[in-house]
Formats: structure tokens, C-alpha cells, sequence
């Protein structure tokens, strides 16, 4: 899956934050690995905008 700019993933066990600030050109069908602490790291889900 594609990442995007923008698209951010945390890491559960020391709270450090990946931003993507350039989307990556790899094609959607390759996997991708955020690893921290040895761990794959959780997509943030952005919260909507509030009115």
C-alpha cells in the first residue's frame, strides 16, 4: 500500500511519530514496514474536523 503525504504512524511503546512529508513512489501492490522498539507501528487515523 502507498503512502501519502501527510499519513502518519506512531509507535506504541516509546510514543515516537513518522510523517510522511513526501508521498512514497513505490506501486500500490509493495507492502511497506514502519518498525520502532522492534515493532510495526500503528497508522494514526486523523480525527475529524470539528465545526
Amino acid at each position: 500500500m502507498a503512502r501519502n503525504v501527510g499519513d502518519r504512524f506512531a509507535c506504541e511503546k516509546c510514543g515516537a511519530v513518522l510523517v510522511y512529508e513526501k508521498a512514497c513512489p513505490c506501486p500500490e501492490k509493495d507492502t511497506h514496514h514502519e518498525i520502532c522498539c522492534g515493532e510495526q507501528m500503528k497508522a494514526v487515523v486523523p480525527e475529524p474536523a470539528k465545526k
